[in-house]
This record gives structure tokens, sequence and C-alpha cells, in this order.
């Protein structure tokens, strides 16, 4: 009789995860403040010297010049740099660096007025004689990409600047398969670790 032939080893079934439970608005702000209190007491341990004082605390009321944004930005910024090529001649284009201008000029809701060009674009970094030039060139890219829309006013073409939700944006270029897989789930991951749900909107 013919050698039987070895049976292979059976994989053993996958054990189901269980999917972290979610959290309701209540319980989510208990967990920031006690995330936040034990911050504040790790500073201190590490710090001990440190004065409030000598630092830029949310909590003084009486701080100003500050902004609201998207807690992913950094990865917002460095996306932007990646795809940019989608939208020009194949080359990358460090258009995130004016997003972060956008972000950081922005006052009422998601609407800007940019009456100095020239001003904007040296924020994000852009010198010389063809500053304003770039900046615009660049303003065309986050537009292209659909970060933003702008109209023309008084002092320009580009005044008036709309900047979509970039969470919603994201979405929109991963379906067009612009959005590397890697690049994705670091957003989405960021997305669970502060709570934001704009990932999950229709």
């Amino acid at each position: 009789m013919p050698p039987k032939k070895p049976v292979p080893p059976k994989t053993p079934a996958a054990v189901p995860v269980a999917s972290p439970p979610t959290l309701n608005m209540k319980q989510m702000a208990t967990r920031r403040s006690k995330a936040k209190e034990g911050n504040l007491k790790l500073c201190k341990d590490l710090w001990p010297d440190a004065k409030d004082s000598e630092l830029w605390l949310q909590e003084d009321r009486s701080k100003k010049g500050f902004v609201w944004m998207p807690r992913p930005m950094p990865l917002f910024v460095n996306l932007i740099n990646d795809i940019s090529k989608h939208v020009t001649d194949g080359k990358a284009v460090p258009a995130g660096r004016s997003y972060l201008v956008l972000w950081c000029r922005v006052r009422d809701g998601a609407f800007l007025d940019i009456e100095n060009e020239a001003v904007a674009a040296l924020d994000a970094g852009y010198g010389g004689e063809r500053n304003v030039a770039t900046w615009r060139a660049h303003l065309r890219i986050l537009k292209d990409l659909g970060f933003i829309d702008y109209k023309p006013g008084p002092s320009g073409p580009f005044e008036f600047i709309l900047l979509w939700n970039p969470y919603h944006v994201v979405k929109k270029l991963k379906a067009k398969g612009w959005v590397q897989e890697a690049t994705y789930i670091a957003i989405r991951k960021r997305t669970l670790e502060i709570g934001a749900t704009d990932l999950d909107d229709e």
C-alpha cells in the first residue's frame, strides 16, 4: 500500500476581537479631564521650578492670539506636500506650509480674508521677488486638491478663502486612490485617539 500523505495541521480559528466600547460625550470629557490632571502632575514632577507665568497655558483666559484647528494638522500638511504632485507636473510641492498659514489666520468659522498676500507668503516661508507668485501657486494647488476655495476681493484674486473640512477632503482623496494606506491609517488612528468622528460622516 502506498504511504499515506501527511495531513497538514489545522489552522486555529481566529479569535474575534471585541471592539472598544463607544464612549458618550460625558465619558469622553471625564477621560480627558483625568488625562489632563495626570499630565499636569507629571509636568510638575519633571519641571518643578517651572512657573505658570513662563508657560503659554490654554487655561489662562487672558492669553490672546491663539487658534482652533484639527489636531491631525501635521498629518494633513505632510499629506498635501506628498500628493501635490497629482495636480502639478508630477513634482511634489510644499503647499502644506501655506495650508498651515491659512489655519493660523482663520478667525470666523472656516472663512478668512487675506488682505496682504506678501505678509502671508512670508509666514509660509516664501521670500524674494516671487513670494506672492509662489503663494498664489500653492493656493491653486490647495484648491485643486479640494482643501480650499477662494474668491477675488479688493486686495486681489485670492483675498477671500474658505477652508473645507480636511477630514472630508482626505476621505474623497482616498477614494481617488491618492492617499497611501499607511497615511490614511495614521490619520484614522489619530481621529480615534482624539474622538473625532468626521471620517465617519456620510
